[in-house]
């Protein structure tokens, strides 16, 4: 089972989303894959949730009974791919959510000789940059775990500004997204990683361990430092550390972005189950047609998508369900 059916995040989600709301967490059978999702008020099925990258369907052994029906879900994990077999123009169905598969590799040695074979003069001019780094700030000191009184509030600062010059949403605009995280600390469950040169916060990862899995959401850095690599140096000492703990995974989350690709060994394919509503099958339709007949209008139309987005704040209201799967979203 992954994070994103566990009681760690769902009740946490639960608590700050749809505070004073009835919820529960129950089994969803959609076609013939089954997902635990949170329900609300006993109608409303909640299938997207802030921070939600993918839903893993059960094993047939950790279904619960009785399990509740429903449509349509995206984003629901369809197969795995080896890096190199990944080629987007074969998967037009697919996004991807790359990872590690640290069982490759029988010690971390071998895994950054696969990564010097493949990207060897970025690697070495990484190691480079490490020095100068050290060499101009001060001792660098790598934190599995930092409770730092600085590190939500860096978070905060320095991914509100990195979204919002890609022209992404910014999700730190709604005061939620600080309570879940912070929920989320004192629960236990979130894992602040982080790199510092003499005390001073160069770089952060905020996410969560779960099963042998070492994944999460938020990675940025001070912009200051952003000519050392600062993010790259951070992530580094962060998959020296979760080979020596001897998790199965590095999970990137989702999305194919090229910093996750160089790192990866594989990739989930994620996709979606269920027969969608007809306004969705409309758009699916139209978006495949653009895509075939005009990729460069296709990413001009998904850039103009992504900049609306981003100035729009998005309110967490559940839609009634009538017996079909509607999405919750939150800014």
């Amino acid at each position: 089972m992954n994070f994103y059916a566990s009681r760690d995040y769902l009740d946490a989600a639960a608590a700050v989303y749809f505070k004073g709301r009835h919820t529960a967490v129950e089994d969803v059978r959609v076609g013939e894959d089954v997902l635990r999702l949170l329900v609300v008020d006993d109608r409303h099925i909640i299938s997207r949730l802030p921070f939600l990258d993918f839903h893993q369907p059960l094993d047939a052994s950790e279904v619960r009974g009785p399990v509740r029906k429903a449509r349509y879900v995206q984003n629901v994990v369809r197969g795995i791919v080896k890096h190199s077999d990944w080629k987007p123009a074969n998967f037009p169905q697919f996004e991807l959510a790359p990872y590690i598969d640290w069982s490759e590799f029988r010690n971390f040695d071998a895994y950054r000789d696969h990564l010097l074979a493949r990207h060897r003069g970025q690697i070495r001019d990484r190691e480079r940059r490490w020095r100068s780094l050290a060499a101009a700030n001060g001792e660098l000191v790598f934190t599995m775990n930092d409770c730092g009184g600085d590190v939500l509030a860096c978070a905060r600062q320095w991914k509100s500004r990195q979204l919002r010059e890609t022209g992404e949403r910014d999700y730190f605009s709604s005061p939620k997204t600080m309570e879940f995280l912070e929920t989320l600390r004192a629960r236990n469950v979130l894992v602040s990683s982080t790199l510092r040169a003499a005390g001073r916060l160069v770089s952060l990862w905020i996410g969560f361990v779960h099963q042998g899995s070492w994944s999460g959401w938020i990675f940025t850095y001070d912009p200051a430092f952003r000519k050392y690599s600062a993010g790259h140096q951070l992530l580094n000492c962060m998959l020296e550390e979760s080979y020596r703990l001897g998790h199965r995974e590095f999970d990137f989350s989702d999305g194919g972005h090229d910093y996750k690709m160089m790192y990866a060994t594989h990739g989930r394919l994620l996709g979606a189950i269920g027969r969608p509503p007809f306004g969705r099958r409309l758009v699916i339709f139209a978006k495949d047609a653009l895509q075939r007949t005009s990729p460069q209008l296709f990413q001009t139309v998904r850039l103009l998508k992504k900049r609306i987005a981003a100035s729009l704040v998005r309110p967490a209201v559940p839609v009634k369900a009538r017996g079909s799967l509607h999405r919750a979203a939150a800014g």
